[in-house]
């Protein structure tokens, strides 16, 4: 006959005792409960358990950004308090009563061909390419080719690199005789306190715009793919033009749509490759025309005319190339001060190369040569600088200081560089379909 041990036998007589009297504790024969002594201080972290939800929202609103947003995980319960719009327009408003400016910093993101970007579903054969930015989100692009079971298709995806959040768009079937494309995407955001002229980022639509090279010369029709945030689908759409439109051409170095005011704006070229103007299309007030703006010298090289924006401004980089002397090299700064009359622009900047100081640049490089910088983007928050691409090295000049100072030193060359604004909070991903929600008493 088997003999139970004392531990069986005391657990056997506990479940008797338990039985006949329900209100028995249970406690475990290897552990014993600590009791709490009556003078022992209660842990601070259970004192902010039992804040009540409006106390606990004053105390976190006021924490940095940085804080704030880690404070995401501390719990289910502080994850839903901080993520709430009303908790982002009170954490903006609040900023903004301190003096604060509507971004805290502009971050260079440097992107090699193809871009490695890790807030992307994985395990994807098929090259991302990064077609455009707004603020600190991007748009991201790839395409799958026809086989002979599938049509192709390509898909966009919006991600924001520093929250490693990530949307995938319905996927658009690619058209059978290749056309380029132009894409742009923009974001409106909503506002929330019109006395302080502050937006939350919480709240807001967006589109994404592929335009599609004419056809023939001098045409007044656009074809376009709209995706709206509002209606979860793309549509599209016909879009008419004041002046004669030309097929795209390759030969414009820099063919990207620019977001500027609400507006999108990509360049338009004579028969002859020659930039002549900028097409303007507000895809949110006015969806079925577009705009033109004259250049402020007509007719430019494409390989002299870069175009950006700074400080909500549309900019354009001129640098001549016909020039005969290596010492009259410069560059040339335009700014769109209006939009009536088909453009009013304003010189900014005349900078010479040659009163250019850059005994650093010359240290690193044996081979330096002005004429050999090329222009890469405008500082959106900092009208006097600009970055240039020398060799393997981001080159920062500064046109009030006349230096130039070395950024970053690249693995290679062939990159992407995108310059994005970090808000006052970061821009959410919203999924789909996007639901308007205004926050309450905002």
């Amino acid at each position: 006959m088997a003999v139970e041990s004392s531990t069986d036998a005391s657990l056997v007589s506990r479940r008797k005792r338990r039985k006949e009297n329900p209100e028995y504790p249970i406690q475990s024969p290897c552990r014993k409960r600590r009791t709490k002594h009556p003078d022992e201080p209660e842990p601070s972290y259970e004192f902010i358990n039992k804040l009540p939800d409006a106390i606990l929202f004053e105390i976190l609103y006021r924490l940095p950004y940085r804080s704030a947003f880690k404070f995401m995980s501390v719990s289910k319960r502080w994850f839903s308090l901080i993520s709430h719009p009303y908790f982002v327009s009170r954490f903006i408003h609040h900023r903004h009563q301190l003096g604060k400016s509507d971004s805290d910093s502009v971050t260079l993101m440097v992107y090699y061909t193809p871009p490695d970007i890790q807030v992307l579903p994985p395990k994807n054969i098929y090259k991302f390419r990064i077609k455009s930015s707004f603020n600190d989100l991007l748009l991201v692009y790839r395409e799958v080719p026809r086989t002979t079971r599938e049509p192709g298709f390509c898909k966009y995806y919006i991600c924001n690199p520093f929250t490693k959040q990530w949307l995938t768009l319905p996927r658009i079937p690619l058209l059978r005789r290749k056309t380029s494309v132009r894409v742009g995407f923009i974001c409106d955001p909503y506002s929330c306190d019109k006395e302080h002229g502050c937006f939350t980022n919480v709240n807001y639509r967006y589109k994404v715009v592929r335009i599609h090279s004419p056809t023939q010369s001098n045409t007044t029709q656009l074809y376009m793919e709209i995706f709206s945030s509002e209606t979860g689908e793309w549509c599209h759409s016909i879009v008419s033009s004041p002046r004669g439109l030309n097929p795209f051409t390759s030969k414009v170095v820099n063919a990207d749509v620019v977001t500027c005011n609400g507006m999108l704006h990509w360049a338009d070229t004579d028969v002859d490759g020659m930039i002549k103007g900028f097409v303007v299309f507000d895809p949110f007030n006015d969806a079925e025309q577009c705009h033109y703006i004259n250049l402020p010298i007509p007719h430019l090289p494409p390989d002299e005319f870069f175009f950006g924006v700074c400080q909500g401004r549309l900019r354009i980089f001129q640098r001549p190339w016909h020039l005969h002397y290596p010492s009259a090299y410069k560059f040339l700064i335009w700014e769109l001060e209006d939009y009536g009359n088909e453009g009013t622009w304003c010189r900014k900047h005349t900078v010479y190369f040659k009163n250019l100081e850059n005994s650093k640049l010359v240290k690193l490089a044996k081979n330096f040569c002005c004429s050999k910088l090329n222009f890469l983007a405008f500082h959106p928050k900092d009208g006097e600088i600009f970055l240039f691409k020398f060799e393997d090295y981001i080159v920062e000049c500064n046109s009030r200081t006349r230096v130039l100072e070395v950024a970053r030193k690249l693995k290679c060359t062939d990159i992407s560089l995108f310059l994005l604004s970090r808000p006052l909070w970061p821009t959410p991903v919203p999924s789909l379909p996007f639901e308007l929600e205004c926050p309450p008493n905002c």
